[in-house]
């Protein structure tokens, strides 16, 4: 009697390397073992958040990923520019923030577990790295564009 094939390797395309416990991908491309859920659901939960998110919609009620492309969408999200899962913790508070609407916000998600971070300006959309982290950070976030 045949069997169905087991799915255990990362979701990667062309890699080999055995899937997470927690998602489809491997540690190197973003998989977790433990604690991925409940740290997330605690860490937006807290009183900082709030407060993050509520100034960030207030400053910018809009989608910036729809603005950059000539588009009007209300925001429903507040992205963190740098996945801060992937930089610790303290990246969730120390961050540049974007407010993104729903569509927008899952595809800069699929772009970031491909290793590319983009930041959604008036002029341009600016492709970072997890590697940018401190250069952006340092040199003012929000108003700094990519050459």
């Amino acid at each position: 009697m045949p069997s169905t094939p087991l799915n255990n390797t990362c979701g990667m395309l062309g890699c080999k390397q055995p899937k997470s416990k927690l998602n489809s991908y491997c540690h190197e491309h973003g998989g977790r073992d433990v604690g991925f859920a409940r740290d997330t659901d605690k860490s937006y939960k807290t009183a900082a958040w709030a407060s993050i998110r509520r100034r960030q919609l207030s400053l910018q009620p809009l989608c910036a990923a729809c603005l950059s492309r000539g588009r009007v969408s209300a925001a429903q999200h507040v992205d963190h520019l740098f996945p801060w899962r992937s930089i610790g913790a303290h990246a969730f508070i120390h961050n540049v923030f974007q407010s993104l609407c729903q569509p927008c916000h899952s595809h800069k998600t699929g772009q970031e577990k491909q290793g590319f971070i983009e930041h959604y300006g008036l002029e341009k959309i600016s492709v970072w790295t997890i590697d940018d982290y401190g250069y952006v950070l340092a040199h003012g976030g929000d108003s700094l564009e990519k050459n």
